[in-house]
């Protein structure tokens, strides 16, 4: 009985050291100035599609692709294509845009809570695209990851892009986007790695396709 007592007690004990696990994502480093305290709010998705109309599947790339969308940030800021949810901005989600600019790491870190669900994502620093995954849950595993802060020279705008796919009563999209306005000028360390998706991209790559080839991808998948 005293042996039972002792082991439930450890139980309860590693459960209480254990980490907690954002179940959503935010970004931790730069860190983003929020445009509401509450937590369980400010990193919560900016907008869930499959209430909007779309008939939602395991297949977000796909579809996405096949819309015409050349990224997943064109997507993403198509003002046609959803909506925010009450309390959030379309163009930054939780985030304050406006803020005062934060200094550029000087590890050239980029750091998540973490990918807690499947889906593709993309950090961009004004129009240049520094990281992009197609399934950044497993593409991504470590919560911190190096990117080029080259590009931001005299300051710029990092933007972070995820949507988050998760078997609920139907399949989710949910939509994550962050803004944190910095300053100063960045580099690219020695030991930076070569990341998949870097490089300036044209406008259109940042832009939804015309509207005429369009016009079926709002809402549902053909």
């Amino acid at each position: 009985m005293q042996l039972h007592t002792l082991a439930l007690a450890g139980t309860a004990a590693a459960l209480l050291a254990t980490p907690s696990v954002d179940a959503h994502a935010r970004l931790y480093k730069p860190e983003p100035e929020y445009t509401v305290s509450d937590r369980n709010t400010n990193w919560s998705p900016v907008a869930f599609l499959e209430n909007q109309g779309y008939k939602t599947t395991s297949d977000f790339n796909g579809w996405r692709r096949g819309k015409g969308y050349k990224t997943l940030r064109a997507f993403m800021d198509d003002s046609s294509a959803y909506k925010p949810v009450s309390g959030a901005t379309f163009a930054c989600g939780w985030t304050n845009p406006k803020t005062t600019a934060k200094a550029i790491p000087t590890d050239n870190v980029v750091r998540l809570s973490g990918y807690t669900h499947d889906g593709p994502c993309e950090v961009w620093l004004d129009n240049v695209r520094v990281l992009a995954g197609d399934n950044c849950n497993k593409d991504f595993a470590e919560q911190s990851q190096k990117i080029d802060y080259s590009s931001c020279k005299n300051g710029c705008m990092l933007r972070w892009y995820w949507l988050g796919i998760r078997p609920l009563e139907k399949m989710s999209w949910q939509v994550y986007k962050q803004c944190i306005p910095l300053k100063g000028s960045g580099a690219r360390s020695l030991d930076d790695p070569e990341v998949g998706g870097e490089g300036e991209y044209p406008d259109e790559y940042a832009a939804a396709p015309a509207k005429n080839a369009t016009s079926s991808c709002n809402r549902k998948a053909d």
